[in-house]
């Protein structure tokens, strides 16, 4: 059976101040490494992004999107597939946003003042994907842990950049509330795609963003990439950081 693998989280030196590697760059490593494609998600106004927020608002869009068009561009070349998403942060807990395209984020200026339960609204309205990003992550700049299980459709449970135990955590709280999965590499740097990078395989290629949509949201029709030592049960519920879980309903 044919394997269409997609990686759902990286970030282009054009849009997202912590990555080292070009939009070309990475689709040329991806395609090199045999990804049918990549959802680019940089990282928003609130987050570490590498647009001016002095910018106007039209242009500071556009210069967000910069990243991805580019991409879409040089994917179109080779024959990979290219598609749009951006992570947003909330005082530290972090969100994929899937199908809310450049047309949306032009429309919708006010984006930048949303909290979660807004910003849910909103995907939902649009039918589009939110996901929460390695919600167990412990880092230095990290404080504390957010969880809002009513405001999120899917949990981020493979991520290459996180410790196998914080997936662990993530894989046990979605399973817990009953929330779709999902897995991704977390990339900055093309030159570590093969090597550490993760995704999704479906068995079938992906049309448009919202085929990966519908997919997630069904929580069916795909695999998480190394997932064999992630998607267990942790080997401790106790964390570093306190963890906030939010009412659910």
């Amino acid at each position: 059976m044919n394997s269409y693998r997609y990686e759902t989280h990286l970030h282009t030196k054009e849009a997202s101040a912590c990555s080292v590697s070009s939009a070309v760059e990475l689709v040329h490593a991806y395609h090199q490494a045999g990804y049918a494609g990549i959802i680019i998600t940089d990282h928003f106004y609130h987050g570490n992004t590498a647009v001016d927020r002095r910018l106007p608002w039209k242009e500071w869009v556009q210069r967000f999107c910069l990243g991805f068009e580019t991409a879409e561009q040089e994917g179109k070349k080779l024959g990979l597939s290219v598609f749009f998403g951006w992570e947003i942060n909330f005082s530290g807990d972090e969100y994929l946003i899937y199908g809310l395209d450049k047309a949306w984020l032009l429309a919708h200026p006010e984006v930048i003042s949303y909290d979660h339960q807004k910003l849910f609204s909103e995907v939902n309205k649009a039918g589009a994907l939110m996901v929460q990003a390695h919600p167990f992550r412990e880092r230095y700049y990290l404080s504390e842990i957010h969880l809002h299980p009513s405001v999120v459709h899917a949990v981020e449970v493979v991520n290459a950049e996180n410790d196998e135990e914080f997936d662990r955590k993530a894989f046990a709280y979605a399973k817990q509330y009953g929330l779709s999965m999902t897995g991704g590499s977390d990339l900055h740097d093309a030159s570590k795609v093969g090597a550490s990078s993760l995704g999704m395989d479906f068995s079938y290629p992906l049309s448009s963003l919202e085929a990966f949509i519908a997919a997630v949201k069904a929580g069916k029709g795909y695999s998480l990439v190394g997932s064999k030592a992630r998607m267990q049960e942790p080997k401790s519920e106790q964390t570093a950081l306190k963890v906030h879980l939010h009412p659910v309903g």
